[in-house]
């Protein structure tokens, strides 16, 4: 089937929430910056909201569809197209200090030029669907707003990456013009949240209460509806004490404890797809201890 602009958005908001965490480590290691100076990104989107809770937020979008163009056939004579996306993947910062805002904003533009040139294939995350994306290098150009007074000392800056992105898509003959007997069903790609993030743990009397920051990335198809907690008393073995949350609040209190017996937790969203990568553990892998 063809792919579309959404598919297109997706592949490369899957590709950065995958590779953005370690790549900011490493450029932080070795330009020996702080994490107010490279901050990691809260947020990850596919469309444009009307209002930003979370910074850095960036957000990827197709401007324009450029060509497309016929290539041949693939097997069962099904035509192939090669169908070249106009892109832009947005940063927005918003920090105390037009210094510190502008710092933030021009690390991380250069840390997403970096991954977007690293990994001109994108598919290095995701193979749901074979579509073999590639951005062109040489169409690659930046922009960077001017800094924007918000409140008080607060101030708000903007850049964005412009780069064309090329997918292979088919027209699939087999089911066109098809009734089947039975059930309709339809196939969804199976992209997952990425992990969740500072998950934090607060011993009381008997039991924990348990709180945690939503994924950077939804899975870009699906939203989360819930999520999936874990519980383990050596930080290896785990099991599930909460299948589903069936709800985004991102705060849980689990009870029924024994004081004194150390606890690990872990917690994973969850989507239509399925779930998601669990965070780090609890407190970054420190025990706790419920007590009265």
């Amino acid at each position: 089937m063809m792919s579309g602009p959404r598919i297109a958005k997706n592949y490369v908001s899957n590709y950065l929430s995958n590779d953005l965490p370690a790549r900011i480590l490493t450029y932080r290691n070795h330009w020996n910056l702080s994490a107010s100076q490279l901050p990691d990104i809260s947020k990850m989107l596919t469309h444009e909201p009307f209002t930003l809770g979370k910074w850095p937020t960036v957000i990827n979008m197709v401007m324009n569809t450029q060509q497309i163009e016929r290539q041949g056939y693939a097997y069962d004579y099904d035509p192939n197209y090669r169908v070249l996306y106009s892109m832009r993947t947005y940063i927005w910062v918003r920090a105390n200090g037009e210094q510190v805002v502008t710092e933030q904003r021009d690390n991380i533009t250069t840390v997403l030029r970096e991954a977007l040139l690293d990994g001109p294939s994108l598919n290095r995350y995701d193979t749901a669907v074979p579509c073999y994306p590639k951005v062109d290098e040489g169409t690659m150009r930046e922009e960077f707003s001017e800094i924007t007074l918000v409140k008080g000392e607060r101030c708000l800056a903007g850049a964005f990456i412009a780069y064309d992105l090329q997918l292979e898509e088919t027209i699939d003959h087999t089911a066109v013009g098809v009734m089947l007997q039975g059930d309709a069903t339809v196939s969804k790609i199976s992209i997952l949240p990425s992990k969740t993030e500072r998950l934090v743990a607060i011993a009381g009397n008997a039991q924990v209460t348990l709180g945690w920051e939503e994924p950077m990335w939804d899975g870009g198809v699906f939203p989360i509806t819930g999520y999936i907690i874990q519980q383990s008393t050596d930080g290896t073995n785990f099991s599930t004490i909460v299948a589903d949350t069936g709800n985004t609040d991102t705060a849980k209190v689990v009870t029924g404890l024994t004081n004194g017996q150390e606890y690990y937790f872990r917690v994973a969203a969850i989507n239509q797809s399925g779930t998601g990568e669990y965070g780090i553990t609890s407190n970054e892998g420190i025990a706790i201890k419920p007590s009265a």
